[in-house]
């Protein structure tokens, strides 16, 4: 029966409950487990929260008075400050199912230690300002472990569908709590409730390790797993200090909690001064909480997604500020209960739904690495400097001129211009996350920068996808997929009667996203389109956005007589339902591939063979279906290089650690290269482990050159880490390639960054080799000169090639070395100028070559200016001259010194070169000189100077 024809009267609960789960918050088959056990833990983990977080303020406020708050901010600060240290030590140490385990445990047994001591008024002052200090850092760490854990349970697209539903759980808790505490404090009294809390939080072990057992140990794809693990070990300071958009985002939350803490003193002060009665207070307190939750959860369900959907990203963030902002004025001139609840309840409902939202769009351009790497840092670190800062205040300020209660509205107004500031500020880094940078076919010039925040951008956009050439409309595609426009919906649809394939395909990706608008009936029709991505995507879109049985639609396709559409359909699912079992049996996945396996066995026309077999693979790699993982081996041992090329491409998609050894094979291969290096990439920083071992091995030259392509397309700062140690290979051509895949990874991803003191040094030594190139090119020069006088014969026209082949060698190190500087000085610098002067610095016209080494001496700091500047003014000489080296006090070196410093190199060309040359030469110095070379590590090397050797004694 098809979802739309339920009847509520006939139907099992079961059945009506997922139909409704499914139409309101778009939960699928072989989610609801998942989704409901990490929903009911947020609620678990809030609840507990909310427990004892009113419990705590009515205990120290009581205890301590008011006053003691600011103090209470500080130490918290440094309290978390230092734990966050620590506990990202531990983390690398501990995996994070041990260490959340270990946290829910020591939480569980500090809470009763706690209710033991106050029950029995064991040092009740120590206690409750630890007790307090405690809580502060339990709401920080708790949750901040939650979503690590989340991102790990959830691939990016079930992410982005079910954290709202997910989220509903920890308001829904807040919810619980609050009014739990207001209803058994008054009964039981407040200390008793820290076992309460105790006995909810119990609950929260056992489905954190089955949601961990069920979904991530046992999960299809261990190496994502140990990926994420790696990407919590990267300390995010420099990224987020490197990144406008990243500052400003911490500055927002900083600023927050700043005002958050003086509208909660404001808050606390007001209501302890209205009432005196402890219970009475935690019941206040718990049941304010609770409603200011409630609050929350309506704006989250029935607001949130029209301000923001409607007046945008920009205006939403000012909702929280401006409640804040109205509630402050009350304060300051009416400084009544209502007042102190109203700015409370500005403070506590706007931010957990409009600015939660608004804030979450913000980090949509981020790569989801990259947010989870900063994300524990602003929770813990940012979080407790702005908690301090907040009590330093109220301690320097409010206590220290003893300013009444009212009068901090004044300071709140007065931050709040901060925040506002901020918010433009981040409002605009955003824009510049999407700012289009396009160049037009053989122009060479940039298309003007599109800027989002005018009217006129969209428009713009438009014009690009009707004008644009491929280049262009795939960019703007790619950068605009998920966060969709309304304006760009029909656009986009036109775009599906593109020219080229990939267009259309990758315009259906883009409209994937547009939840509100179908185009069911041209997907369909697409499905028999000339291109098989398109159609493969065209299943994709249906099976998102398709109101009928999917089942029933793709079970039509996937017995289509059509081999091109079944194979479509295939694919799609087995992409879709990678990680869901169910759904795999459901639509019978694994008995469509193996009815087109013993298919194949009778297939005589070669073409459909091949066409077959490559779609097999790609399913079975992309479907992760393990028992046809043989297949894959077999294509991998065809003949067929399409076949070899698309079973290279299913053993990434498998993720299998047994195929490594293969796909390593084959990237030394040129036609298959690319394509292995795209399938070793998805296997994530974790391929550094095996790629590692090999890079030290010097026998592998020829391996060494293809890796960098690798780690290229591995967007993580371990690429990096990985590019730079290949800088150092004793192979000139590792070191480019190891350049321009650290150059690529620049110029796709604003969230790498590099260490500026290893830049430097790398330039540094390039800038010495540099320096050695020229000074061994001129006396090499010079002696060819001095040759060309002598008279001439067979041994000195030997002696003469083979010295011009060791210059042309010299003068291709010496172009490379240009080019390797470059590309390193485009790491520290913007990468579009740089390229710009090594281009015009290329230049056969002087004037131009002139313009840019003025370019670069404006551009360069002062130390590197000084090195380089002279070394690229000597470089562009007609010929090197004694004076210009020594000018650049480069030392000449005699003959024997200069053929010592090109064996003692890293060039094995020219070491070869210079073995050759000295094997046609005379005299003792050269015999002594070659001695030192006859047991090099280097086979060739030994092989050469032994026959240099032997010539030498014969000569």
């Amino acid at each position: 029966m098809e979802y739309n024809q339920i009847s509520w009267n006939n139907e099992p609960l079961e059945k009506v409950t997922k139909y409704i789960l499914a139409k309101t918050f778009d939960l699928r088959e072989g989610e609801y487990k998942r989704a409901f056990l990490m929903q009911l833990n947020i609620f678990l983990i809030i609840s507990t929260l909310l427990v004892v977080k009113p419990t705590v303020n009515g205990l120290f406020i009581t205890e301590f008075g008011v006053q003691s708050l600011p103090l209470a901010f500080v130490v918290v600060a440094i309290m978390a400050s230092v734990f966050s240290i620590f506990y990202s030590r531990r983390l690398i140490k501990i995996s994070l199912q041990i260490l959340i385990n270990r946290t829910l445990q020591i939480s569980i047994f500090t809470l009763i230690i706690f209710g033991l001591l106050l029950t029995f008024n064991i040092g009740v002052r120590y206690v409750i300002y630890l007790f307090y200090i405690w809580v502060s850092i339990f709401a920080v760490l708790t949750a901040s472990q939650f979503w690590i854990f989340a991102n790990l349970v959830f691939n990016a697209r079930e992410a982005k569908r079910l954290f709202g539903f997910i989220g509903a759980g920890a308001i829904a808790g807040g919810i619980f709590g609050g009014y739990l505490t207001s209803i058994l404090a008054p009964i039981m009294g407040t200390e008793y409730l820290l076992f309460v809390s105790a006995f909810i939080l119990v609950f929260s072990i056992p489905i954190t390790n089955t949601i961990w057992r069920e979904n991530i140990s046992g999960k299809n794809n261990p190496v994502k797993n140990s990926v994420e693990f790696a990407q919590v070990e990267e300390n995010p300071f420099q990224l987020i200090r490197k990144s406008k958009h990243l500052s400003y985002l911490a500055g927002i939350i900083g600023v927050s909690v700043i005002v958050a803490k003086l509208v909660d003193y404001q808050f606390n002060a007001i209501a302890s001064l209205k009432i005196s009665d402890p219970d009475q207070l935690t019941a206040f307190f718990g049941f304010w909480f609770s409603n200011f939750n409630l609050i929350s959860l309506v704006i989250q369900l029935f607001l949130t997604r029209r301000v923001v959907g409607v007046l945008g990203v920009g205006t939403s963030l000012y909702f929280l500020p401006g409640g804040i902002f109205l509630g402050a004025l009350l304060v300051l001139f009416m400084p009544s209960l209502f007042a102190a609840i109203f700015i409370k309840l500005a403070d506590g409902s706007l931010k957990q739904s409009i600015n939660k939202s608004a804030v979450e769009l913000l980090a949509l351009p981020i790569p989801l690495n990259v947010k989870n790497k900063a994300k524990t840092f602003i929770d813990v670190f940012v979080d407790s400097l702005a908690t301090g800062i907040g009590g330093l205040i109220l301690i320097l300020i409010v206590n220290g001129l003893r300013l009444s209660t009212p009068y901090i509205s004044l300071m709140i107004l007065v931050i709040l211009g901060f925040w506002f500031y901020f918010a433009k500020k981040v409002r605009a880094e955003y824009i510049k996350s999407f700012q289009l940078k396009i160049k037009q076919t053989g122009t060479g010039k940039d298309i003007k920068t599109l800027n989002l925040a005018n009217e006129s951008v969209l428009s713009g956009l438009i014009k690009v996808f009707e004008k644009g050439n491929q280049k262009q409309i795939l960019w703007v595609l790619q950068k605009s997929r998920e966060n969709p426009n309304e304006r760009l919906f029909y656009p986009l649809v036109n775009l599906l009667k593109h020219r080229d394939g990939i267009v259309r395909a990758e315009a259906l990706r883009n409209l994937y996203f547009y939840r509100n608008k179908s185009i069911n009936k041209i997907a369909y029709e697409m499905i028999l389109d000339p291109d098989q991505e398109v159609k493969i995507r065209a299943f994709e879109y249906l099976l998102e956005h398709h109101t009928e049985n999917h089942i029933e639609l793709m079970q039509k396709f996937l017995s289509d007589p059509d081999e091109r559409v079944s194979g479509a359909a295939l694919i799609s699912l087995a992409s879709e339902f990678r990680n869901n079992p169910e759904l795999k049996k459901q639509y019978e996945i694994r008995q469509v591939i193996e009815r087109k396996i013993e298919a194949l066995k009778n297939e005589t026309n070669e073409e459909i063979l091949i066409f077959n077999t490559k779609i097999l693979l790609e399913a079975i790699g992309k479907g992760y279906i393990s028992k046809y993982f043989y297949f894959i081996e077999l294509g991998l041992s065809s003949t067929n290089p399409e076949i070899i090329n698309q079973a290279i491409l299913a053993a990434g998609y498998s993720l299998d650690v047994e195929f490594i050894d293969r796909l390593i094979h084959y990237i030394q291969d040129t036609p298959y290269t690319e394509n292995a290096s795209i399938a070793l990439a998805q296997f994530g920083v974790e391929i550094y482990k095996i790629l590692n071992p090999i890079i030290l091995d010097r026998t592998k030259i020829e391996l060494h050159r293809k890796i960098p392509s690798v780690a290229e397309k591995i967007d993580s700062q371990r690429s990096v880490s990985f590019l730079f140690m290949l800088l150092d290979s004793e192979d000139f051509q590792v070191r480019k390639e190891a350049l321009v895949s650290l150059t690529n990874l620049k110029t796709k991803s604003s969230f790498i960054h590099f260490d500026k003191k290893l830049l430097i040094k790398k330039i540094l030594d390039e800038a010495q080799l540099l320096q050695d190139t020229l000074s061994v090119l001129y006396l090499q020069t010079k002696l060819e000169k001095e040759s060309q006088s002598v008279q001439n014969n067979l041994k000195t026209s030997l002696v003469s090639e083979s010295r011009k082949s060791l210059i042309l060698l010299l003068e291709r190190r010496l172009d490379g070395g240009l080019e390797r500087i470059f590309r390193l000085l485009g790491l520290k610098f913007p990468g579009s100028e740089i390229s710009a002067a090594y281009k015009n610095f290329q230049s056969n016209k002087p004037d131009i070559r002139i313009s840019s080494i003025e370019f670069l001496d404006n551009l360069l700091d002062t130390r590197l200016k000084r090195i380089l500047i002279p070394i690229f003014e000597t470089s562009v000489l007609e010929t090197i001259s004694k004076e210009a080296l020594l000018n650049l006090n480069i030392h000449i070196p005699n003959e024997i010194e200069c053929y010592t410093m090109l064996l003692d190199g890293n060039d094995i060309k020219i070491k070869l070169a210079v073995l050759h040359l000295i094997s046609l030469l005379k005299g003792e110095q050269y015999i002594r000189l070659t001695k030192n070379y006859l047991y090099n590590a280097n086979p060739k090397v030994k092989d050469f100077a032994q026959k240099a050797m032997d010539a030498l004694l014969q000569n």
